[in-house]
C-alpha cells in the first residue's frame, strides 16, 4: 500500500528522528545522497518497523542466502514507485570479511556474522524535486501510523557547531603508529618481493559513546562529509545479536541495478547479488590482485575490519543501489569505532602512510565529537531545567506557606 502526501512541512532528518523515537527497540534506516554541484540528492529514503531481519553466519555463504531470498515469488506485477520497491527489498550490511568467505581465506576467530539484513520495512521516499513524500507499507494501517508518528516527535536539539578538526574525547588508536608503520614496511616487503602489487592496510579508532546517540554522528558527517551515498542504518538487539548502528558517506558505488517499468532488468544489468559479489572483490579496500592482497592484509592486520570496506544498501528483484561502507562510524558495546585504511606499494613510506590514515579518519572522528558535545550540551539543558522547575515549585510552595500563615493569622 502507498501514500503519497505533501513534504513541505518536515525534513527527512526530523521525519526519521520521529519514527525511531516512536519505535524504540525496533530496528530502522535512513539513506541519502548529495550530487556533483548540489548540497543533497533528489530522494531520502527512511524505513522502520521492518517484519523480518536476518543474519549472515560466519561459515556460510553470505551469497547464497540472499539469493535465496531472493527467489522468492514476487509480486505480480513489480512495483515501479521507489517507495515500494525498497519496501520489498532487503535493506542492510555485508562486512569486509565476507571477501575472506569468498577466497578461501581462514576467518577470524572472533568473527561472529558477514552481514545482518532486514526487510518488509514501513519505507518513507522524500522527493526533493517534487515536494512530496511516499509512504509504502504492508498494510493501510501501517501506512497511515507512519504519517502520523513522522510529525509527532519529540524536540530535535541542535548540534553544536562543527569543527572539523576536533577529536573525540578519550580517542584510543589499537594499533600504534610504530606498529601501524612496521605493517607497511612488511606489506611493501612482500611486494617487492612480486606477492601482490598493492596491499591496503586498515586500522582502528575508537572512543567511547559518552552517552552520545549515533544519529547525531550521522546528522554531523552529512554536514560535514556530503558524498554520494550517505547512510544510517540502526539495528535494534536481538535473542541473535547486540545492538548495532552504522553510521557513513561514501563516494563510492558498487552496484546499482535498475529496472524498467515493465519491471524487467535494463540491457546488461546482473542479479544484483552476483553483481554485488563481484563489486566487493574489486573494492577500493582490497588491493590488486584481490586474492592475494586480501590473504596479506588478513596477516598483517590486528583483527577483523568488519564494517569497514564492506557493502551497504538495498536489493531486491526490482532493483538495487548498494555503496562502499567508507568513511563508516559504527557503534557496539559502548564504543564507537572508525577504520581508515592506506593503499600499499612499492614506494610506500610507512610514516607517512600512518599519518595518512589520521588525516583520512578526521572527518568520521569528528563527527563523533559533534556527537558527544550534543549530548553535553542537552545534560546541561536537562539540567538547568531541572533546576528551574525546582526553583519554581520552592518558590510555588513558599508563596502558598506565606498564603496560609496570612491566612491563620487573619
Amino acid at each position: 500500500m502507498t501514500r503519497t502526501l505533501p513534504a513541505d512541512h518536515i525534513t527527512p532528518v526530523r521525519a526519521y528522528a520521529a519514527l525511531r523515537a516512536q519505535s524504540p527497540g525496533r530496528s530502522s534506516f535512513m539513506f541519502e545522497s548529495a550530487v556533483s554541484g548540489e548540497r543533497w540528492g533528489r530522494y531520502a529514503i527512511l524505513g522502520y518497523r521492518a517484519r523480518a531481519e536476518s543474519l549472515l553466519p560466519s561459515g556460510f555463504d553470505p551469497f547464497a542466502t540472499l539469493a535465496e531470498g531472493l527467489a522468492q515469488p514476487a509480486a505480480s506485477e513489480p512495483p515501479t514507485d521507489l517507495a515500494a520497491r525498497v519496501c520489498q527489498a532487503w535493506v542492510g550490511f555485508l562486512s569486509y570479511d565476507t571477501l575472506h568467505q569468498l577466497m578461501g581465506i581462514e576467518p577470524w576467530p572472533e568473527e561472529m556474522y558477514l552481514g545482518r539484513v532486514l526487510k518488509d520495512a514501513t519505507v518513507v521516499v522524500f522527493d526533493s524535486v517534487a515536494q512530496t513524500m511516499t509512504i509504502a507499507g504492508r498494510s493501510q494501517g501501517a501506512v497511515n501510523r507512519c504519517a502520523w508518528e513522522m510529525s509527532h516527535g519529540p524536540e530535535q536539539q541542535s548540534l553544536p557547531a562543527l569543527d572539523p578538526e576536533a577529536l573525540p574525547e578519550h580517542l584510543e588508536t589499537p594499533v600504534t603508529d610504530e606498529r601501524y608503520a612496521a605493517q607497511v614496511a612488511a606489506a611493501r616487503q612482500r611486494i617487492a618481493a612480486g606477492e601482490a602489487k598493492e596491499v591496503v592496510l586498515a586500522r582502528r579508532f575508537r572512543a567511547p559513546l559518552r552517552g552520545a546517540d549515533p544519529f547525531d554522528v550521522y546528522r554531523a558527517l552529512r554536514l560535514l562529509a556530503p558524498s554520494t551515498h550517505l547512510y544510517f542504518l540502526d539495528f535494534a538487539e536481538s535473542p541473535f545479536a547486540p545492538g548495532l548502528t552504522i553510521a557513513g558517506t561514501s563516494g563510492e558505488t558498487l552496484v546499482r541495478v535498475e529496472r524498467d517499468r515493465s519491471g524487467e532488468p535494463r540491457p546488461g544489468d546482473a542479479s544484483p547479488v552476483e553483481a554485488l559479489r563481484a563489486a566487493l572483490a574489486g573494492g577500493s579496500a582490497v588491493g590488486q590482485p584481490a586474492a592475494r592482497a586480501s590473504a596479506i592484509s588478513r596477516t598483517l592486520e590486528a583483527g577483523p575490519r568488519w564494517i569497514y570496506g564492506g557493502a551497504i544498501g538495498y536489493f531486491g528483484p526490482e532493483g538495487a543501489e548498494i555503496a562502499h561502507t567508507l568513511g563508516a562510524v559504527w557503534s557496539a558495546s559502548g564504543y564507537f569505532e572508525v577504520m581508515t585504511g592506506a593503499r600499499i606499494g612499492d614506494g610506500s613510506e610507512p610514516r607517512a602512510e600512518a599519518e595518512r590514515t589520521h588525516r583520512d579518519a578526521r572527518g568520521p572522528l569528528s563527527a563523533i565529537r559533534a556527537a558527544q558535545e550534543a549530548r553535553k550540551a542537552h545534560d546541561i539543558a536537562e539540567e538547568k531545567k531541572a533546576a528551574a522547575d525546582k526553583a519554581a515549585a520552592e518558590k510555588a510552595a513558599a508563596e502558598k506557606a506565606t498564603e496560609d500563615d496570612a491566612s491563620r493569622s487573619g
